[in-house]
């Protein structure tokens, strides 16, 4: 792992922690918030006794990566106003910050943070020890990853209570940011430049996205299986065009097990890349050879794919597409948001109307991202 070094007048503390291999969303559970009384609330002069004497730009900190994940040590101090909250549950174990030259991920590894971390709010973190790194391209910044951990994650999340409060600061409260509006030059640009892209995990509002009429979606089939990219024989892609029948922003269990029982999914391939097997209506036995794969199922390998859909049914992700002149943009909700089954506005499925949508800006492999931290309601205006 390549490290940057930064030369102290003090010993360097070295922590570890468990770090969760976690990395899908699960429910979130949002509790009462907390009075902001009991909150200690740091002002940068307190931070100097800290060894705090001065702060790097998010854009300078994110110029410090590295293919793999940086490990960072030395006097780095970032600072940002949060720009994103987990009441609605759409936002999971993690915040973004924004300062004056661009937004970041910290992964905090807690649900219900909107309580002790306010919109607006200024939050200083200490950069000593933490990794920064990037999801698909999208900057992060947490712990260096577990050794289990899959190759696709460059960090892991900070779910120590201990290692957050020495390393992430609550200061003074401020008013929510206003969102930058940006179009399609400004995606154009930011996609062009990747993973230094300055929109990437701002807060924005685009105008004029357009329904696309299509989304993606992928399914585990029995999640309790290994479903990463090598396991070809639990995953199954909704995408390829169309909405497959898809009406509401994401897939709460219920709502994924009326989904798959309507017969609209009885076309989906199982397979991944280009191993194809076969369509849902399909079993495992059908498909796979005698063998340690095809055991995996067990009994349920003489069940269709379908009714192991529904066995193991759990909420799920959808992105819809939305597009602004040539640049398409993907709205990804989890299921677990309160607003999950929330049917999309007729105007956009089938009136052709056009809406401004507000909310974190993320790259997802070279393509830009939504994550809404409201409701429809709030995020989603029709023009």
């Amino acid at each position: 792992m390549k490290k940057i070094f930064i030369v102290l007048s003090v010993a360097l503390v070295a922590f570890s922690s468990c770090k969760s291999l976690k990395e899908e969303w699960d429910p979130v559970f949002t509790f009462g918030e907390n009075k902001p009384a009991a909150m200690k609330l740091y002002t940068e002069q307190d931070l100097s006794s800290l060894g705090c004497n001065g702060f790097t730009s998010i854009r300078d900190l994110k110029a410090m990566y590295k293919s793999g994940g940086v490990e960072l040590f030395g006097n780095i101090w970032i600072k940002g106003q949060v720009i994103s909250s987990d009441r609605t549950g759409n936002v999971y174990r993690e915040i973004y910050i924004q300062d004056e030259t661009g937004g970041i991920d910290l992964k905090l590894g807690k649900s219900s943070l909107y309580s002790d971390y306010k919109l607006g709010q200024w939050i200083y973190v200490k950069c000593d020890n933490l990794t920064l790194g990037a999801y698909n391209g999208m900057p992060q910044l947490g712990l260096e990853p577990d050794s289990t951990t899959t190759n696709e994650y460059e960090t892991s999340y900070i779910d120590s209570q201990a290692i957050i409060d020495s390393h992430v600061f609550r200061g003074a409260f401020a008013d929510p940011l206003t969102p930058a509006v940006v179009g399609e030059t400004e995606l154009k640009a930011a996609l062009s430049a990747g993973y230094t892209g300055e929109l990437w995990g701002k807060l924005v509002t685009i105008n004029g996205l357009k329904y696309g009429n299509e989304i993606f979606a992928l399914l585990y089939p029995n999640p309790n299986l290994p479903h990463k990219s090598g396991n070809p024989e639990n995953r199954i892609f909704l995408s390829d065009g169309g909405v497959w029948g898809i009406d509401t922003w994401s897939m709460s269990k219920a709502k994924f097990i009326e989904y798959v029982s309507s017969g609209a999914w009885d076309a989906a391939q199982v397979g991944s890349g280009s191993t194809r097997y076969g369509p849902i209506t399909g079993k495992p036995s059908d498909y796979l050879q005698p063998g340690k794969v095809l055991d995996s199922f067990g009994t349920d390998a003489e069940l269709t794919y379908k009714e192991i859909m529904i066995k193991y049914a759990t909420a799920n992700y959808v992105s819809h597409y939305f597009k602004v002149g040539s640049v398409d943009v993907q709205v990804r909700t989890s299921g677990y948001a309160k607003f999950s089954d929330e049917v999309l506005d007729s105007r956009l499925l089938t009136g052709g109307a056009t809406c401004s949508i507000t909310g974190i800006l993320s790259i997802y492999s070279g393509a830009a991202q939504f994550t809404l931290v409201d409701e429809p309601s709030v995020s989603v205006k029709i023009n």
